[in-house]
């Protein structure tokens, strides 16, 4: 049902926030093979024309082996190996390829160093997917393999370009699906998983010392978590006092912060359950903690590299038909409507955070609008997520003061939403049962961002309100944006606000030649081999 009782958007365009910071110009995927095929190239260029450079885009997979080419979850660059004579070799084409691509759109990386390649990993006997998902046979020959890495991309990209770049050691080292100690069967006690945790730590120390004995000047960091602040702090703690595993000296550089945050809870093995408080709020001043316990750290950037309103990119409608919101105007309306909220707790609390990614590209080969967490579909048709960066990226950089009088929230006193347990506390002994943790801040339905480029106020106003499952649709959800160019302050009367954020869908006579060359792009691809291909 939507909001209709008259709202008053107020912004008053002689008040200035400070720059505006552009917190959401970055996003990731697994699939790296698929960033040089027709359509991941055309995506990167229209990534480039939304004119809100740069953005950062984050991988897995740069170091892993495979047959290069992408499935979901699944890419290869082969760039190491093993000859004959036990010696490694180098082989940087396919990583050309991907970062070619990058930085001839204006893009930069945040070069994620996985998956171990296969051979040099403490698991050969694992295939080629698993195998990367341990730590080095040889320690030096890992650290030797960043610092050939490093040396590579100052060659071709130069090093001014490359220092602006972030380096990162490992995903989400947390969890032992992503690093594992040994093949050892379950269950795996307390003392292994200590015995883990200071694997990854050498892991990372190697890592990083090889990056750094290619350039002092790059910058290095992480530790990329998914979701556990006992071992952010573990990461911190060793960081800052703890004995370097690759130098023998107290401490490992740290240039910037790193984790995850996925706003859901799933009430079944599919079915998302987007939780808007926990990504725009809960999560950050959980790990914010953290790192206010050290100091030194206080002010380093905080990059949350992966920041998504749901989990599983490949999953769509046929798992699940609650993932049909990813092929609706409420994904990008959850995702802008944070990017405020995150950028006002931030600035309260004091936090320097500097890019939130959403995990989303294109899935080659799958159905269109599968509903996948995706920016683009197969045949490069824009998704509303894209539709969303896009509007964000009309913003000028200057925030200005903007307040609503809305006075219905977002969620219902006692309603559910999101992280299972979670909910808005119907009085304070309620908030005071469920605890940070859990207690769902309500958010005013209709809001607004706004900003100013010279003469010109932009002004964002959405009206959405939480859905316990964002497949059964938002009450009243949507966008829309406006600019004025005079210095007052304006009042704007909002009952809905609509964007054209699904325009893309009705195709018109461009859509419908994409179509028609369908089965030819698809052969393009395949005789590319969405991977392979000639080296440049």
């Amino acid at each position: 049902m939507d909001h209709e009782a008259p709202v008053t958007i107020t912004v008053n365009a002689a008040a200035s926030l400070g720059p505006l910071k552009r917190i959401w110009r970055s996003i990731g995927y697994d699939e790296i093979n698929w960033t040089y095929t027709p359509t991941g190239q055309r995506i990167f260029r229209e990534i480039a024309a939304l004119g809100d450079g740069p953005y950062w885009i984050r991988n897995h997979n740069i170091f892993s082996s495979g047959n290069l080419r992408s499935s979901p979850y699944v890419a290869s660059t082969n760039c190491f190996s093993l000859g004959p004579d036990g010696q490694p070799r180098y082989d940087w084409s396919t990583v050309d390829r991907i970062y070619d691509v990058y930085v001839d759109n204006g893009c930069k990386p945040m070069a994620e160093l996985d998956f171990m390649p296969h051979d040099l990993s403490a698991c050969p006997q694992a295939d080629l997917y698993q195998s990367g998902r341990y730590p080095p046979r040889d320690y030096n020959q890992w650290r030797e393999l960043n610092r050939q890495f490093a040396l590579h991309l100052i060659e071709r990209y130069g090093r001014d370009e490359v220092r602006t770049w972030y380096f990162s050691s490992w995903n989400e080292p947390d969890q032992a699906q992503w690093i594992n100690l040994d093949d050892r069967p379950q269950p795996r006690d307390a003392a292994w998983e200590a015995e883990r945790v200071q694997m990854f730590l050498k892991v990372h120390d190697h890592a990083v010392a090889g990056i750094l004995e290619a350039d002092e000047g790059l910058r290095v960091g992480g530790p990329d978590i998914a979701h556990s602040a006992e071992f952010l702090e573990t990461f911190l703690a060793h960081c800052a006092t703890g004995t370097n595993f690759a130098t023998g000296r107290t401490g490992t550089r740290l240039d910037f912060i790193s984790f995850h945050t996925k706003g859901t809870g799933r009430r079944g093995r599919q079915v998302p359950n987007p939780d808007f408080d926990l990504v725009a709020r809960r999560e950050l001043l959980r790990y914010g903690e953290v790192v206010r316990r050290f100091p030194a750290y206080r002010g380093l950037p905080i990059l949350c590299n992966e920041w998504d309103i749901d989990v599983r990119s490949p999953a769509g409608i046929y798992d699940s038909p609650d993932f049909r919101f990813r092929n609706t105007s409420y994904y990008p309306v959850f995702v802008i409507r944070s990017v405020k909220e995150l950028l006002d707790v931030a600035a309260r609390e004091g936090i320097n955070l500097e890019l939130i990614t959403q995990w989303a590209f294109y899935f080659h080969g799958m159905r269109c609008f599968e509903g996948t967490r995706a920016i683009y579909d197969p045949l490069g048709i824009r998704k509303p997520l894209m539709n969303g960066l896009a509007l964000l990226a009309k913003l000028g950089d200057e925030r200005l003061a903007l307040a609503t009088d809305d006075t219905s929230a977002d969620i219902a006193p006692g309603e559910e939403a999101g992280t299972r347990g979670a909910r808005r506390p119907r009085d304070e002994a309620d908030a005071a049962e469920l605890g940070p943790g859990l207690a769902i801040r309500p958010y005013p339905r209709v809001d607004g961002l706004a900003a100013r480029r010279g003469a010109a106020v932009q002004v964002l106003v959405w009206n959405q309100a939480a859905a316990p499952s964002a497949g059964g649709g938002a009450r009243g959800h949507g966008a829309g944006g406006g600019a004025g160019p005079g210095p007052a302050g304006p009042n704007h009367r909002v009952s809905r606000g609509r964007a054209a954020l699904q325009r893309p869908y009705r195709l018109g006579a461009d859509g419908l030649s994409r179509l028609a060359g369908r089965r030819a792009d698809r052969g393009d691809a395949r005789a590319r081999g969405a991977g392979g291909g000639p080296r440049r």
